[in-house]
């Protein structure tokens, strides 16, 4: 027994180096591609990153309902691979798999000081003219436009966003009213050299709705609130299809589109007509491979029909696991992510490492899926083996809480 013991804690203990090892190496990945640097090894390196969360994963144990779980969506994932040529979304769904036992706060630390560290790397290198551009003249009326370092301007502030939002989200409870302020003050005067209008938009929405969550004690705990966010998500993917619907310069929001910066002719004008909706296909397909700013557009255009409806019921229920888990701040972060998607793919690319909800939703899977409950009194505790002990669900009758789970 001791010796069985033993060799389980070695294999969790070289679960967690894998997949940290995995973790570090994707937001290094991040970094690389938001410099100016032309990484010539991103392929080989995210095969790498690949293959050490599937060690995560022959490392860790599952239920039985986790196993069929996996499965369904390696399926859907590889189903969408072999139609498209994508293979990101085979890595997400190994990468969320591989969550299970690990720390999520311990993960999005980490996250957070070394994509922090990497991006004041890449602004001081700029700075110093050592590497990388500090601007660039923007083809429109825009002028000049400071990127420091992070190739574009909504890039630097996007990536200063995400930062902020991912700081509340693990210090929300030791920052004071003027912290907050303190970040307002800072968005607003990079707003001035980058003019990133839908970053300064979806910075004062983060910081307004984290004093609304951490002041309104009632308010964060009414399931309304939950619900009203998913409907402003599923209200904002709605309109990203209807957008889709029409021709260039066609359709009720066309006149509108400077509001949107451009993003709607930007993304239906292109060769073949782009993310319009007559080219999306259930599992995609290889022609799909252009790049435009409207992130669900981009997602269903990338990915096909039915893994991008999958991944909006996902995250639908993602926020709502939120609420069970009384995860105030985890619905801030997917709730603004959420609303920027809309307008920006920053978060539906190959790059896993720059999309935090993705952490949360490899934290939660298994409960949002197997409905898990802690095992009654005097009952057995789930049944949870290794690949190589899948034999032993055969034989086994179920006694927990939650049967098969």
């Amino acid at each position: 027994m001791d010796k069985e013991k033993c060799t389980e804690d070695w294999l969790y203990q070289l679960g967690q180096i894998l997949f940290y090892i995995g973790l570090v190496l994707e937001l290094l990945i991040v970094i690389a591609d938001k410099s100016a640097y032309i990484n010539p090894w991103e392929g080989q390196l995210f095969r790498i990153t690949f293959l050490l969360f599937l060690g995560k994963i022959c490392l860790t144990r599952y239920s039985f309902r986790e196993w069929l779980w996996m499965l369904f969506f390696l399926i859907i994932a590889g189903t969408c691979y072999l139609f498209s040529g994508r293979d990101e979304a085979v890595r997400l769904v190994v990468f969320c798999a591989s969550f299970k036992n690990v720390d999520l706060r311990k993960s999005l630390q980490l996250a957070f000081f070394v994509t922090l560290s990497g991006c004041l790397l890449l602004v001081s290198l700029a700075l110093t003219g050592i590497f990388g551009q500090m601007y660039i003249v923007d083809a429109g009326d825009r002028g000049i436009r400071y990127t420091f370092g992070l190739g574009h301007p909504n890039a630097f502030f996007c990536m200063f966003w995400v930062l902020v939002t991912l700081g509340i989200y693990l210090y929300w409870r030791k920052m004071k009213l003027w912290m907050y302020g303190l970040l307002l003050a800072a968005g607003l005067i990079l707003f001035l050299p980058t003019d990133s209008r839908t970053g300064v938009l979806i910075l004062v929405f983060t910081l307004a709705f984290s004093l609304f969550l951490t002041y309104g004690r009632k308010a964060r705990d009414s399931k309304w609130l939950y619900i009203a966010g998913i409907l402003l998500f599923f209200g904002c993917v709605g309109l990203s299809i209807w957008i889709a619907c029409y021709e260039p310069y066609e359709g009720p929001f066309y006149p509108y589109d400077r509001f949107f910066t451009g993003r709607i002719t930007s993304m239906n004008t292109l060769e073949g007509g782009g993310g319009i909706l007559r080219n999306w296909r259930l599992f995609s397909r290889p022609e799909n491979i252009k790049y435009f700013d409207m992130g669900y557009v981009r997602l269903f255009y990338w990915y096909g029909i039915i893994p991008g409806a999958l991944y909006v019921l996902l995250y639908a229920m993602l926020m709502w696991q939120c609420y069970k888990k009384k995860n105030y701040m985890g619905f801030m972060m997917v709730l603004s992510f959420a609303l920027y998607t809309m307008l920006e793919a920053h978060f539906i690319s190959v790059y896993l490492g720059r999309n935090y909800a993705l952490f949360l939703l490899g934290a939660y899977w298994s409960d949002m899926l197997c409905f898990r409950k802690p095992p009654a009194e005097g009952m057995q505790d789930i049944q949870e083996e290794y690949w190589w002990q899948s034999w032993r669900f055969l034989g086994r009758k179920e006694t927990s809480g939650e049967p098969g789970c």
